[in-house]
């Protein structure tokens, strides 16, 4: 009895609020002022009354629209076993080298299904999980590279990140010339940083293996205690890259004793990795 009374009432409320702004909207002259309609809404237990229109001397409907959501969507990042995942980008380190002792026997490598879209996702992947390891950090410097040719600002910022100040002069320095505009000489090459990941060669215009995959090898220099600008200790390794006829690329990455509380290592030095590779044939394509 109590929902028959209520839906009476509700089909005679909604009834009169269309014959008032039928009224309202045949009086051209009116000047009573805005009317407001109103909805009801919910179950005959529970009526909330909302404020969805409203009709104006000239029987013009203003609908108010719900303001817009400001909350941004989050990524969901972090470890799925073995592998980090930033969203549906993953990352893999595939064995690492012994922080007392590398030798040239040391083989492993980092995959990964795409260069990282921006700042934002290279920070956490690297403080998170890939700078927290050696042959990560130096893949790190490959993708930092490539973001560069991307966006100089951002990619500036990422190499800021992840090398030693004294490093990250020379990077830029040469980095800002070899993704200049000129290519006559065949001294800017865009395509460098792929020059540095697994398959890529000049006669598949630097083309690389899919996921993409930074191999390393140690270093016969090994490791070695530095006292200067600081105390910390310096890993040489190679990054073995098909864009040069000497295909191991060797770099060095350090862990100062400040940044043993977080277990992050960074690129002390990397000439090698955008030393002028072997001229591209055909067309690069980009890498994702």
């Amino acid at each position: 009895m109590k929902k028959i009374i209520f839906n009476s009432i509700l089909s005679a409320a909604i009834i009169s609020g269309s014959a008032l702004l039928s009224c309202n909207g045949g009086n051209s002259n009116s000047n009573a002022g805005d009317t407001q309609a109103t909805m009801l809404t919910g179950n005959t237990d529970n009526i909330n009354i909302q404020e969805t229109a409203e009709a104006n001397s000239n029987g013009t409907l203003s609908v108010q629209s719900a303001p817009e959501s400001t909350s941004t969507p989050t990524v969901e990042a972090g470890m799925d076993g073995d592998v980090y995942r930033y969203g549906s980008h993953t990352y893999q380190v595939k064995g690492d080298f012994k922080t007392d002792k590398i030798t040239t026997s040391d083989f492993n490598e980092v995959t990964f299904s795409n260069i990282p879209s921006d700042y934002t996702e290279f920070e956490k992947v690297y403080k998170e999980y890939l700078g927290k390891h050696i042959n990560g950090t130096a893949a790190m410097m490959v993708m930092a590279m490539e973001m560069y040719g991307r966006d100089k600002s951002v990619g500036e910022r990422c190499i800021r990140l992840i090398n030693t100040p004294n490093n990250v002069s020379s990077v830029m320095n040469i980095l800002k010339d070899r993704y200049g505009n000129y290519t006559s000489d065949g001294y800017s090459q865009r395509y460098i940083a792929a020059a540095l990941l697994d398959g890529a060669v000049r006669t598949n215009s630097y083309t690389p293996n899919e996921p993409y995959t930074v191999k390393c090898q140690g270093s016969p220099n090994g490791t070695k205690q530095m006292t200067m600008p600081q105390y910390g200790t310096v890993y040489y390794m190679y990054v073995i890259g098909g864009g040069w006829d000497t295909h191991q690329r060797q770099c060095e990455i350090v862990m100062f004793e400040d940044d043993e509380a977080t277990g992050l290592y960074h690129m002390n030095n990397c000439p090698s990795f955008y030393t002028q590779c072997q001229q591209i044939k055909g067309e690069w394509k980009g890498l994702k």
